[in-house]
């Protein structure tokens, strides 16, 4: 991607929503997630330059971004500017491009402070049952674009039962379909249970860090052992092998920039591929945010993200890493986050 491809999505991560006018005939339905950055918000993906961006939906017609449609070729406009030009639409099958990432359970009881899944599906929470998970595979894998599977779930009642139902689920998805790559991302009270999702068929696994400082980290996840989520990730490059273990990395807290790239060596150095994610901000989670931190949160500037994305690129060169080797989950998708040797 050129140096001005990457500004202009960093600058749409930044801004992070996009008005879409009646008139605009899009391609394909809008995605609405139970878990992940944009869950419980309608969203789109677009794909520019080689980039790929995921931006939610927003009824305001004043709003800084808006799609515009002409002969055809779509084009999104900052306020009254042409800002990127021959658009594409991006489907995506469940959640991401390109694979079915789905949510096991939205009912969880970690109360993480930046996650909106509990306020979204506040007492509609139910399981996605293993028949209900095989027929979404069966009918995405019918689509020329499929090449993996992902599972995510909440925590509905202990860390150790959603696990055992993950691994469950793992391997009924591995019998039907032996050769597609699956990705894990959980929770680990446990660390014995990593290898057991290795053995029931999991490829690549996602454990998330959330933050670096361990004070900050007690804010906005105060039912989540850091020690514990350290240990697992640890044991999980062992199991998995390097270039095979994920970890969300949230920025825009509160922490000061030699606070993240401190973990992010330290992370890397363990061979933990880390996923740098502004906080998103929206009415089910900025409530939350603002206990758990004193103030609510700004969204991280476009300058931030790309300064943050180079050094973390240095990091995991130096450590023999990379993020265009995984397959599943969101080095995958590639449409939250500005990417390290994808991206830039």
């Amino acid at each position: 991607m050129t140096s001005q491809g990457l500004e202009k999505k960093a600058k749409l991560l930044e801004i992070g929503e996009i008005y879409i006018p009646k008139e605009v005939n899009m391609p394909c339905f809008a995605s609405r997630s139970t878990a992940g950055p944009d869950a419980g918000a309608s969203s789109y993906a677009f794909t520019f330059e080689g980039a790929r961006i995921k931006l939610e939906t927003t009824k305001n017609q004043d709003a800084k971004l808006r799609l515009v449609q002409n002969n055809g070729h779509f084009n999104i406009f900052l306020d009254t500017d042409k800002f990127v030009e021959h658009v594409k639409v991006l489907p995506l099958l469940a959640h991401a491009p390109n694979q079915t990432f789905m949510n096991l359970s939205s009912k969880c009881i970690m109360n993480c402070a930046f996650c909106t899944t509990v306020e979204l599906m506040r007492g509609n929470g139910g399981e996605m049952t293993a028949e209900r998970v095989l027929k979404i595979i069966r009918i995405n894998a019918r689509h020329p674009s499929f090449e993996a599977v992902a599972l995510t779930s909440g925590v509905p009642d202990s860390v150790a039962e959603t696990n055992m139902r993950m691994v469950k689920m793992i391997k009924t998805i591995r019998e039907e379909f032996p050769d597609t790559p699956i990705g894990a991302e959980a929770y680990f009270e446990d660390i014995q249970c990593v290898q057991r999702m290795k053995d029931a068929g999991a490829d690549e696994i996602k454990i998330n860090i959330e933050t670096w400082k361990p004070d900050l980290f007690k804010k906005i996840c105060p039912n989540r052992d850091r020690d514990k989520t350290l240990a697992a990730l640890e044991e999980a490059v062992r199991v998995f092998g390097r270039n095979k273990v994920q970890s969300n990395y949230i920025i825009g807290l509160g922490e000061t920039d030699e606070d993240i790239i401190d973990g992010l060596k330290k992370l890397g150095n363990i061979g933990v591929v880390v996923n740098l994610r502004g906080i998103r901000l929206g009415e089910l989670n900025r409530g939350r945010l603002e206990k758990a931190l004193g103030k609510v949160p700004e969204r991280v500037s476009a300058e931030r993200l790309v300064k943050l994305a180079k050094v973390h690129k240095n990091i995991l060169e130096m450590n023999h890493l990379d993020t265009d080797s995984f397959k599943t989950m969101c080095f995958s998708c590639e449409c939250c986050d500005i990417m390290p040797m994808q991206d830039l």
